[in-house]
């Protein structure tokens, strides 16, 4: 952004240094941290003295353990939020969030497990509301590419070649996520079906692997970088099966998410196990991928500290800063298909599957999309998340 101007008491004029047909897509859901007033900007307790004009008002937390909100009796659209208060729970494992949904102690969850899925959508005593196929986030393994040994191209290759996703997908997922081979889902400006992601060839990846090793003093050492939860543990321990077969050694590291996502920043962690959005959050996959792999708008020397592969060549980043600035739809697609392909090339990550979000809840519960306030429709089913001013008990 080049300038924003007071016009009036509820307008602001912003001057951007270049086109950005999606400016107003980066606005939405989570660009809206970034808008904030002053008494938040200029508080050191913005983060627990909450205030704003949302449909919940906060009452009280206690960290990791609960958040409790009540409504707003003064909020803006008609008829909303349908519920009194909402209790959050965090439960980071999501075999024991099954079971207290299940067992009534828990009135609503969202998960990304395929095992999780299957039980739930089989149970006849819970509703589930799952995310079809069209802007579904994307599972894949992120390789560092500018340190040792991913800052090796060969390396990168090796390592995809040693993975048979296939083989991973069907026992971890039992096969109900759809594989995928790029970088975007099936509706999204720049898909493709096979980007030109490497298959599977273990002779191939053995052989990468003891050149790799032959240029480092015999060694090829990962470390594979993911959560405490026992389904990614599982996960985890097929890739390092898989690359030992290869003659690459996995060391498997566990974290918390926020420490995870920590260590992602720094660039601490070879093999990121990660899931994002990168087609479908705007209509020219303009806002779902600029913001997470360009390196343009970074001080000189740097690079994007969400950009977890910390990778910067030229095709990629040249197909990102020409995409924010197309007008329409189909010129999206043509410059998002050639990111998708030079992505691909690139191989700093390796797509596997698509992830079906899912929501399920209890059948006294209420689950209402709310109609957009402009007129454009209801919200879409994104990350596993949905508006909670449309929940209400029956």
């Amino acid at each position: 952004m080049q300038d924003v101007t007071v016009t009036d008491p509820t307008t602001v004029t912003v001057t951007l240094n270049t086109p950005v047909s999606t400016f107003p897509d980066y606005l939405f859901l989570v660009g809206r941290m970034g808008i904030m007033a002053p008494a938040q900007l200029n508080s050191e307790n913005c983060a627990t003295d909450l205030i704003g004009s949302g449909p919940f008002k906060f009452v009280s937390q206690s960290l990791n353990e609960k958040l409790v909100v009540t409504k707003n009796p003064d909020y803006w659209q008609k008829g909303y939020p349908k519920a009194d208060q909402i209790t959050f729970v965090p439960v980071p494992d999501s075999a024991v969030r099954v079971n207290q949904l299940k067992g009534g102690q828990l009135d609503m969850l969202h998960t990304s497990g395929a095992t999780d899925i299957d039980t739930l959508k089989n149970d006849s005593s819970v509703n589930t509301l799952i995310q079809k196929p069209g802007y579904r986030e994307i599972r894949y393994y992120a390789m560092l590419s500018d340190s040792a040994p991913f800052n090796n191209p060969e390396a990168r290759l090796a390592f995809s070649l040693a993975l048979d996703r296939n083989k991973i997908n069907a026992i971890q997922n039992k096969g109900l996520f759809t594989p995928a081979n790029g970088l975007m889902d099936i509706k999204a400006p720049g898909y493709l079906k096979n980007a030109g992601y490497p298959k599977f060839s273990l002779t191939k990846a053995k052989a990468l692997a003891t050149k790799v090793k032959a240029a480092n003093g015999g060694a090829f050492d990962v470390v594979l970088g993911t959560t405490t939860d026992a389904t990614n543990t599982a996960e985890a321990q097929l890739v390092q099966e898989q690359l030992k077969a290869a003659g690459i050694e996995a060391t498997i590291a566990q974290y918390d998410q926020a420490t995870l996502i920590n260590k992602a920043l720094a660039g601490d962690i070879d093999v990121l196990f990660w899931r994002n959005l990168h087609g479908g959050y705007s209509k020219s996959s303009d806002a779902d991928n600029y913001p997470w792999w360009s390196n343009y708008n970074t001080a000189a020397g740097k690079k994007n500290f969400i950009n977890f592969s910390r990778f910067d060549d030229t095709a990629t980043q040249d197909a990102l800063t020409k995409g924010r600035s197309e007008s329409t739809v189909s010129a999206a697609k043509t410059t998002y298909t050639a990111f998708n392909k030079a992505f691909a090339a690139g191989n700093y990550i390796l797509p596997t599957w698509y992830i079906n979000w899912t929501i399920a809840s209890q059948k006294s519960v209420s689950v209402n999309l709310p109609a957009l306030p402009d007129g454009g429709g209801k919200p879409l089913f994104v990350y596993g998340r949905i508006p909670v001013l449309g929940l209400s008990s029956k």
